[in-house]
């Protein structure tokens, strides 16, 4: 807080955000509101002083035009004035451009345009966060925010996003015909464990993973994957489109071939 010892002035000076040319010659035009008169405050405005013969027209400055008018009201030439220290009372060394604005409230409030999710609501096709602020719905991360994430180097980053908290989905992929759509789970009928005759809680029922195009369970394994894949495969099927996945043991990921 800034306080001025001028009785003119309030003590607590706003500051607008946005210092455009207009709000400038509000600031000096403070001569005129204490004159209850009506000022032009129009940007680049003439300031040659026109008569009523031609040859009698003078040119001045808008400064100065302004600068008498401060003066008669007893401020500054410039509208400059000289503060004091709100917390240790002393006087600033420069002196400061300051007057009266007119301004108004934002409508914008942060409390209205914020969002956040941690989990919630996904999509039933894709698997994928809704958007929708009043669902409680994720922000959009499109192509040009990929590329920014890309250009910095945050490839870990960029997985987590679009993967990991998206629509992380783990698929059974048959590494003989490279098959996504043809597995098929089946429960393994076991007999009565040792768990259920001592009262233990009960484990986990064994799956077995088979593919009907194969016609065996050799060579099934689990991939992680963006389910938004696993539908792009569907819609290629159902337009008789095959897609066949080449795993490979060495880490480098999958390599998908069109067929």
């Amino acid at each position: 807080m800034i306080l001025s010892f001028i009785p003119k002035f309030p003590t607590l000076n706003f500051k607008p955000t946005r210092g455009i040319y207009a709000y400038i010659l509000m600031f000096i035009l403070q001569g005129g509101s204490l004159r209850g008169e009506f000022v032009d405050a129009t940007p680049f405005r003439d300031a040659v002083k026109k008569t009523r013969c031609k040859e009698d027209s003078k040119s001045s400055l808008l400064v100065d035009d302004l600068g008498s008018m401060l003066k008669q009201k007893g401020f500054n030439h410039y509208g400059t004035e000289t503060l004091y220290s709100g917390y240790l009372g002393v006087e600033l060394k420069c002196e400061i451009f300051m007057g009266p604005v007119y301004y108004q409230r934002l409508r914008h409030m942060v409390s209205d345009k914020f969002q956040v999710r941690s989990t919630g609501m996904v999509d039933q096709v894709t698997r994928q966060p809704i958007k929708g602020r009043r669902r409680g719905g994720g922000i959009r991360f499109g192509e040009m925010e990929r590329d920014s994430l890309l250009a910095h180097g945050a490839s870990y980053l960029l997985h987590d996003r679009l993967h990991t908290s998206s629509d992380h989905h783990i698929a059974d992929v048959c590494s003989l015909c490279g098959s996504l759509l043809t597995s098929s789970v089946l429960n393994v009928q076991q007999k009565k464990l040792i768990r259920e005759i001592g009262n233990l809680p009960p484990g986990r029922t064994p799956k077995k993973v088979t593919c009907d195009s194969c016609k065996t369970s050799k060579g099934m394994e689990t991939v992680a994957m963006p389910y938004v894949f696993r539908y792009l495969a569907a819609e290629l099927a159902s337009m008789n489109i095959k897609l066949t996945l080449q795993l490979s043991n060495s880490g480098e990921g999958i390599d998908s071939e069109g067929v």
